[in-house]
Protein backbone atom coordinates (compact mmCIF):
# COMPACT_ATOMS: atom_id res chain seq x y z
CA UNK A 1 0.00 0.00 0.00
CA UNK A 2 1.34 3.48 -0.93
CA UNK A 3 2.41 6.07 1.67
CA UNK A 4 -0.27 8.48 1.08
CA UNK A 5 -3.05 5.59 1.23
CA UNK A 6 -1.98 4.95 4.98
CA UNK A 7 -3.53 6.93 8.07
CA UNK A 8 -1.37 9.22 9.88
CA UNK A 9 -1.31 6.45 12.79
CA UNK A 10 -0.17 3.71 10.02
CA UNK A 11 2.29 5.77 8.68
CA UNK A 12 3.69 6.72 12.42
CA UNK A 13 4.01 2.81 13.12
CA UNK A 14 5.61 2.02 9.64
CA UNK A 15 8.51 4.81 10.28
CA UNK A 16 9.27 3.06 14.35
CA UNK A 17 9.98 0.09 12.23
CA UNK A 18 11.67 1.79 9.36
CA UNK A 19 13.69 3.49 11.26
CA UNK A 20 14.53 0.42 14.32
CA UNK A 21 13.65 -2.54 12.78
CA UNK A 22 10.54 -4.88 14.06
CA UNK A 23 11.95 -4.86 17.98
CA UNK A 24 11.55 -0.95 17.57
CA UNK A 25 14.89 -0.65 19.73
CA UNK A 26 17.85 1.77 18.89
CA UNK A 27 20.99 2.66 20.71
CA UNK A 28 21.13 6.02 22.57
CA UNK A 29 24.99 7.08 22.18
CA UNK A 30 24.99 10.45 24.27
CA UNK A 31 26.67 8.65 27.34
CA UNK A 32 29.70 7.42 25.57
CA UNK A 33 31.66 10.62 25.07
CA UNK A 34 30.95 11.63 28.87
CA UNK A 35 28.01 12.89 30.88
CA UNK A 36 27.82 10.09 33.02
CA UNK A 37 31.01 9.58 33.89
CA UNK A 38 34.14 8.86 30.72
CA UNK A 39 34.50 6.59 28.77
CA UNK A 40 37.78 5.96 26.91
CA UNK A 41 37.74 5.55 23.28
CA UNK A 42 38.52 1.96 23.06
CA UNK A 43 35.17 0.98 25.26
CA UNK A 44 32.94 3.14 23.17
CA UNK A 45 34.20 1.88 19.80
CA UNK A 46 33.73 -1.97 21.53
CA UNK A 47 30.50 -0.47 22.66
CA UNK A 48 29.26 0.58 18.85
CA UNK A 49 30.38 -1.99 17.65
CA UNK A 50 28.90 -4.72 19.69
CA UNK A 51 25.47 -3.17 18.76
CA UNK A 52 26.07 -3.32 14.94
CA UNK A 53 26.71 -7.34 15.83
CA UNK A 54 23.43 -7.45 17.42
CA UNK A 55 21.69 -5.57 14.57
CA UNK A 56 21.25 -2.14 15.95
CA UNK A 57 19.97 -0.38 12.93
CA UNK A 58 19.48 3.51 14.86
CA UNK A 59 21.97 5.68 16.51
CA UNK A 60 21.06 8.74 18.11
CA UNK A 61 23.54 11.53 18.80
CA UNK A 62 23.84 15.54 18.84
CA UNK A 63 26.31 18.08 18.37
CA UNK A 64 26.28 19.00 21.53
CA UNK A 65 27.56 15.32 22.97
CA UNK A 66 30.67 16.21 24.00
CA UNK A 67 31.02 19.24 21.90
CA UNK A 68 30.84 17.33 18.59
CA UNK A 69 33.13 14.50 19.91
CA UNK A 70 29.67 12.02 19.97
CA UNK A 71 29.31 12.40 16.12
CA UNK A 72 32.64 12.12 15.50
CA UNK A 73 33.24 8.86 17.35
CA UNK A 74 30.16 7.69 15.43
CA UNK A 75 31.38 9.12 12.00
CA UNK A 76 34.74 7.08 12.63
CA UNK A 77 32.46 3.96 13.65
CA UNK A 78 29.39 4.17 11.57
CA UNK A 79 30.03 6.81 8.73
CA UNK A 80 30.71 3.63 5.94
CA UNK A 81 27.90 1.62 7.16
CA UNK A 82 24.61 2.46 5.13
CA UNK A 83 22.57 0.06 7.07
CA UNK A 84 23.05 2.26 10.35
CA UNK A 85 20.39 5.21 10.81
CA UNK A 86 22.09 8.28 12.59
CA UNK A 87 20.09 10.79 13.90
CA UNK A 88 21.32 13.74 14.81
CA UNK A 89 19.75 17.28 15.78
CA UNK A 90 20.56 21.00 15.78
CA UNK A 91 19.52 23.78 18.08
CA UNK A 92 20.83 22.98 21.53
CA UNK A 93 24.52 24.16 22.48
CA UNK A 94 27.12 25.01 25.00
CA UNK A 95 29.27 28.08 25.27
CA UNK A 96 32.74 27.51 26.60
CA UNK A 97 31.73 27.91 30.14
CA UNK A 98 29.06 24.98 29.35
CA UNK A 99 25.87 26.83 29.34
CA UNK A 100 23.47 25.67 27.64
CA UNK A 101 21.88 28.27 24.48
CA UNK A 102 19.21 27.99 22.03
CA UNK A 103 19.63 28.78 18.64
CA UNK A 104 17.73 27.82 15.13
CA UNK A 105 18.02 30.47 13.04
CA UNK A 106 18.39 29.41 9.64
CA UNK A 107 22.25 30.41 8.97
CA UNK A 108 22.94 28.73 12.77
CA UNK A 109 21.06 25.14 11.18
CA UNK A 110 22.82 25.20 8.14
CA UNK A 111 26.13 25.60 9.62
CA UNK A 112 25.29 22.84 12.09
CA UNK A 113 24.15 20.68 9.32
CA UNK A 114 27.36 20.96 7.25
CA UNK A 115 29.57 20.34 10.81
CA UNK A 116 27.36 17.10 11.41
CA UNK A 117 27.99 15.91 8.28
CA UNK A 118 31.62 15.96 8.56
CA UNK A 119 31.85 14.78 11.56
CA UNK A 120 29.45 11.85 10.49
CA UNK A 121 31.36 11.54 7.26
CA UNK A 122 28.31 11.53 5.58
CA UNK A 123 26.85 13.25 2.95
CA UNK A 124 23.41 12.97 4.09
CA UNK A 125 21.81 13.05 7.70
CA UNK A 126 19.16 10.39 7.83
CA UNK A 127 16.91 11.99 10.41
CA UNK A 128 17.51 15.62 11.68
CA UNK A 129 15.53 16.70 14.96
CA UNK A 130 15.40 20.82 16.27
CA UNK A 131 16.84 19.22 19.75
CA UNK A 132 14.68 22.28 21.67
CA UNK A 133 12.55 25.06 20.09
CA UNK A 134 14.17 28.74 19.59
CA UNK A 135 11.45 31.14 21.21
CA UNK A 136 13.46 33.86 18.96
CA UNK A 137 13.42 32.04 15.85
CA UNK A 138 9.70 31.36 14.27
CA UNK A 139 8.39 27.81 13.29
CA UNK A 140 7.90 29.46 9.72
CA UNK A 141 11.69 29.95 9.10
CA UNK A 142 13.10 26.51 10.36
CA UNK A 143 10.32 25.05 8.36
CA UNK A 144 11.85 26.52 5.35
CA UNK A 145 15.63 26.35 6.14
CA UNK A 146 14.59 22.04 6.71
CA UNK A 147 12.68 22.09 3.66
CA UNK A 148 15.73 23.61 1.61
CA UNK A 149 17.91 21.21 3.31
CA UNK A 150 15.52 18.06 2.54
CA UNK A 151 15.49 19.29 -1.07
CA UNK A 152 19.00 19.45 -1.39
CA UNK A 153 19.44 16.27 -0.30
CA UNK A 154 20.87 16.86 3.16
CA UNK A 155 18.80 15.75 5.53
CA UNK A 156 16.30 12.72 4.77
CA UNK A 157 13.31 13.64 7.79
CA UNK A 158 12.90 16.02 10.07
CA UNK A 159 11.77 16.09 14.11
CA UNK A 160 11.65 17.72 17.27
CA UNK A 161 13.02 16.43 20.63
CA UNK A 162 11.68 17.65 23.71
CA UNK A 163 8.06 19.37 22.63
CA UNK A 164 4.84 19.17 24.76
CA UNK A 165 1.39 17.15 23.19
CA UNK A 166 0.03 21.12 22.71
CA UNK A 167 3.05 21.89 20.73
CA UNK A 168 2.65 18.81 18.52
CA UNK A 169 -0.66 19.79 17.85
CA UNK A 170 0.08 23.54 16.97
CA UNK A 171 2.85 23.20 14.73
CA UNK A 172 1.89 22.91 11.03
CA UNK A 173 4.27 21.02 9.56
CA UNK A 174 2.46 19.93 6.28
CA UNK A 175 3.11 16.06 6.86
CA UNK A 176 6.48 16.63 7.18
CA UNK A 177 7.19 16.01 11.41
CA UNK A 178 8.55 12.45 11.51
CA UNK A 179 10.32 11.75 14.49
CA UNK A 180 9.15 12.88 17.93
CA UNK A 181 11.45 12.14 20.53
CA UNK A 182 10.51 12.92 24.19
CA UNK A 183 11.60 11.06 27.57
CA UNK A 184 9.72 8.36 28.33
CA UNK A 185 10.00 5.53 31.08
CA UNK A 186 8.27 3.84 33.99
CA UNK A 187 9.95 6.78 36.09
CA UNK A 188 8.27 9.59 33.98
CA UNK A 189 4.99 7.42 33.99
CA UNK A 190 2.15 7.54 30.54
CA UNK A 191 2.74 10.18 27.89
CA UNK A 192 -0.61 9.34 26.45
CA UNK A 193 -1.13 12.74 25.06
CA UNK A 194 2.37 13.26 23.56
CA UNK A 195 1.99 9.95 21.93
CA UNK A 196 -1.50 10.92 20.35
CA UNK A 197 -0.49 13.50 19.18
CA UNK A 198 2.72 12.45 17.66
CA UNK A 199 0.89 9.18 15.88
CA UNK A 200 -2.10 11.73 14.53
CA UNK A 201 1.39 13.84 13.07
CA UNK A 202 2.61 10.73 11.10
CA UNK A 203 5.55 10.79 13.26
CA UNK A 204 7.50 7.98 15.27
CA UNK A 205 7.86 8.52 18.86
CA UNK A 206 11.90 8.17 20.04
CA UNK A 207 11.96 7.81 23.57
CA UNK A 208 15.30 8.22 25.54
CA UNK A 209 15.68 7.52 29.13
CA UNK A 210 13.52 4.58 28.85
CA UNK A 211 15.18 3.35 31.50
CA UNK A 212 15.01 6.06 33.68
CA UNK A 213 19.12 7.23 33.37
CA UNK A 214 19.17 3.63 34.95
CA UNK A 215 17.19 4.33 37.97
CA UNK A 216 14.65 1.63 37.13
CA UNK A 217 17.78 -1.43 36.85
CA UNK A 218 19.61 -0.42 39.94
CA UNK A 219 22.10 1.94 37.86
CA UNK A 220 24.23 4.45 40.14
CA UNK A 221 26.64 7.15 39.57
CA UNK A 222 30.10 5.95 40.32
CA UNK A 223 31.93 8.39 39.22
CA UNK A 224 32.49 12.19 40.27
CA UNK A 225 31.82 13.46 36.85
CA UNK A 226 28.39 11.94 36.67
CA UNK A 227 26.01 14.12 35.85
CA UNK A 228 23.55 12.09 37.85
CA UNK A 229 25.31 12.72 41.20
CA UNK A 230 23.39 15.68 40.93
CA UNK A 231 19.71 14.68 39.98
CA UNK A 232 17.42 14.70 43.27
CA UNK A 233 15.87 11.10 41.61
CA UNK A 234 19.54 9.59 42.36
CA UNK A 235 19.41 10.87 45.65
CA UNK A 236 16.06 10.11 46.50
CA UNK A 237 15.55 7.14 44.35
CA UNK A 238 11.50 7.44 43.82
CA UNK A 239 8.67 5.39 43.29
CA UNK A 240 8.10 4.57 39.93
CA UNK A 241 5.81 2.31 38.33
CA UNK A 242 5.40 -1.30 36.23
CA UNK A 243 3.02 -2.25 33.98
CA UNK A 244 1.32 -6.09 34.79
CA UNK A 245 0.22 -8.49 32.83
CA UNK A 246 -3.70 -7.63 34.25
CA UNK A 247 -2.81 -3.97 32.71
CA UNK A 248 -2.73 -2.23 35.76
CA UNK A 249 -0.15 0.00 37.13
CA UNK A 250 1.46 -0.68 40.83
CA UNK A 251 4.15 1.38 42.31
CA UNK A 252 8.10 0.43 42.61
CA UNK A 253 9.14 0.80 46.52
CA UNK A 254 11.72 3.52 46.78
CA UNK A 255 15.14 1.55 45.40
CA UNK A 256 13.28 -1.63 44.23
CA UNK A 257 14.49 -2.45 40.80
CA UNK A 258 12.82 -3.88 37.60
CA UNK A 259 13.90 -6.36 34.77
CA UNK A 260 15.36 -4.79 31.34
CA UNK A 261 12.43 -6.80 30.10
CA UNK A 262 9.95 -4.86 32.34
CA UNK A 263 11.21 -1.70 32.14
CA UNK A 264 11.65 -1.90 28.05
CA UNK A 265 8.76 -3.76 27.62
CA UNK A 266 6.31 -1.00 29.02
CA UNK A 267 7.71 1.49 27.07
CA UNK A 268 7.27 -0.38 23.40
CA UNK A 269 3.64 -1.41 24.79
CA UNK A 270 2.63 2.81 25.14
CA UNK A 271 2.22 2.74 20.98
CA UNK A 272 3.24 1.22 18.03
CA UNK A 273 5.00 4.06 16.86
CA UNK A 274 7.39 4.05 20.34
CA UNK A 275 10.94 3.53 19.74
CA UNK A 276 13.18 2.92 22.84
CA UNK A 277 16.55 4.18 22.56
CA UNK A 278 18.39 2.95 25.81
CA UNK A 279 21.77 4.22 26.39
CA UNK A 280 25.12 2.13 26.96
CA UNK A 281 28.33 1.83 27.84
CA UNK A 282 30.27 -1.06 27.36
CA UNK A 283 29.33 -3.77 25.03
CA UNK A 284 28.20 -5.82 27.75
CA UNK A 285 25.55 -3.59 28.53
CA UNK A 286 24.73 -3.94 24.74
CA UNK A 287 24.63 -7.33 25.02
CA UNK A 288 22.16 -7.46 28.18
CA UNK A 289 19.89 -5.17 26.00
CA UNK A 290 19.71 -6.13 22.46
CA UNK A 291 20.92 -10.27 21.96
CA UNK A 292 16.95 -10.75 23.14
CA UNK A 293 15.23 -7.93 21.67
CA UNK A 294 12.63 -10.38 20.57
CA UNK A 295 11.83 -11.17 24.14
CA UNK A 296 10.25 -7.78 24.63
CA UNK A 297 7.53 -7.88 21.31
CA UNK A 298 5.36 -10.08 23.25
CA UNK A 299 5.31 -7.46 25.66
CA UNK A 300 4.84 -4.43 23.11
CA UNK A 301 1.46 -6.20 22.11
CA UNK A 302 0.01 -5.91 24.75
Amino acid sequence: MALEQLDPVQIAENRAISLAGASRIGLGCMALTGIYGSVDREQAIATLTAALDQGVMLFDTAPLYGNGANEQLLGDVLGGRLDATIVTKFGLYADTGGKLYRDSRPETIRLSVETSLRRLKRDRIEVLLQHRIDPETTNDDVQACIADLIAAGKVGEFGISSISAGEISRLSMAGSLSVVQNELSLVTGPKEAELAAAAAQGAAFMAFSPLGRGILTGSKPFQTNDLRTSMIAFTQRPRAVHHCDSGSYVGIAAGEECSLRQALGWVLAQGNNVVAIPGCRSPNHVSEIFRDAIAFLPLATL
